[in-house]
């Protein structure tokens, strides 16, 4: 009898055994899954940010102003507004004169 009662006892702790290893394994499934998605929306935020950090930069760089242009010229480029003695004034006529 008191092997039959032990034997028993073994088999029902393999099965509680049995048991919390199989949820422990949905649990690590469902926060497999729950990082996923997590993981695939901070992506498509991720995506989202680039085009429009794309589109910013685009809008930056056709956006400069006069002074900003003039600036870049002269700082960057090494060009140097030009005086009055190099200013050229042409005049067209009408051809129906």
């Amino acid at each position: 009898m008191r092997k039959y009662t032990s034997n028993i006892l073994f088999r029902l702790i393999c099965l509680l055994f049995s048991a919390l290893l199989a949820v422990l394994t949905l649990l690590t499934g469902i926060d497999l899954t729950a990082g996923s998605d997590r993981i695939s929306a901070l992506r498509a935020e991720q995506r989202e940010l680039e085009e429009e950090n794309q589109r910013l930069r685009a809008e930056a760089a056709c956006g400069m102003s006069l002074e900003e242009l003039e600036d870049y010229a002269v700082r960057v480029l090494g060009m140097q507004r030009c005086e009055s003695g190099q200013i050229i004034t042409i005049e067209l006529g009408n051809n129906g004169d």
